[in-house]
């Protein structure tokens, strides 16, 4: 992580760079800083200061001071790891801001009324309480959306799919490719040419898939042989059975004549 991105709002870090990235540092320079005040003597120790005096040295002013922009940087980033943005940060302070106000504004309002102040300055520091809990276990405890998110890719190297990305609609198929036979290339004898006696090998695998109805054979639909021709004698009288005569002009035996 550069220097630039140290301060930047934008993108995503997981819990082990929140923790030694930012939270470790700013705590060792906070440290660093009340120990130099106490050591030179600026640091307001015991009943010397007043109540209304302010409760650190000046060194230990300049690092807050200086702390507030990586310290935002660091809680936005990780609530972007979490798919969450980043004006949570800014909803507790504003929660905070409104407490406080409300609670001065009671104190200038009822200053001999300390009953009447107690209920909600309790409802809002409970408030205030569990908001401040809320954001520590999302930043400080709770891994990442795995894979990318609306923030960036994630940290941690996931390969889950993105969340806002459209989902095909439902009953889309993909097309299939079209199937292609595959191609045989004989060995390289001398000259470039196959050696003598070379045969491709044998298909292999399954046929192409056939596409749509085969066609239909030739004649198809066609009429048998003889539909619609009357069959053969169809129309003429039948004839006699052998020996017998038929009546005049239809063959056969003559009829036997009767002599006296």
């Amino acid at each position: 992580m550069t220097f630039g991105q140290w301060f930047s709002f934008r993108g995503r870090i997981g819990r082990k760079v929140f923790w030694l990235g930012y939270v470790l540092p700013l705590f060792l320079a906070s440290l660093v800083a009340a120990v130099l005040d106490a050591a030179i003597g600026l640091a307001p120790t015991g009943d010397a200061m007043p109540v209304d005096a302010a409760t650190m040295g000046p060194f230990s002013a300049v690092v807050s001071l200086l702390s507030i922009w990586p310290s935002l940087a660091g809680t936005i980033k990780r609530l972007h790891d979490r798919d969450r943005s980043g004006w949570w940060i800014g909803a507790f302070y504003l929660l905070a801001i409104v407490v406080g106000a409300v609670a001065g504004v009671m104190a200038a309002t009822m200053p001999y009324s300390p009953e009447a102040m107690a209920v909600p300055l309790i409802v809002g520091g409970l408030l205030v309480l569990g908001f401040a809990l809320w954001l520590l276990v999302e930043t400080g405890f709770l891994r990442g959306t795995a894979g990318p998110n609306r923030f960036g890719p994630d940290p941690l190297g996931g390969q889950g799919m993105a969340q806002w990305q459209q989902q095909p609609a439902p009953g889309w198929q993909q097309q299939p490719q079209q199937w292609q036979q595959p191609q045989w290339t004989p060995p390289q004898g001398q000259g470039g040419y196959p050696p003598q006696g070379w045969q491709p090998p044998p298909q292999q695998g399954y046929p192409p898939p056939q596409q749509g109805y085969p066609p239909p054979q030739q004649g198809y639909g066609a009429p048998p042989p003889g539909y619609g021709q009357p069959p053969p004698g169809y129309g003429q009288p039948p004839q006699p059975p052998p020996g017998q005569w038929g009546g005049p002009g239809q063959g056969g035996s003559v009829p036997p004549v009767r002599r006296d």
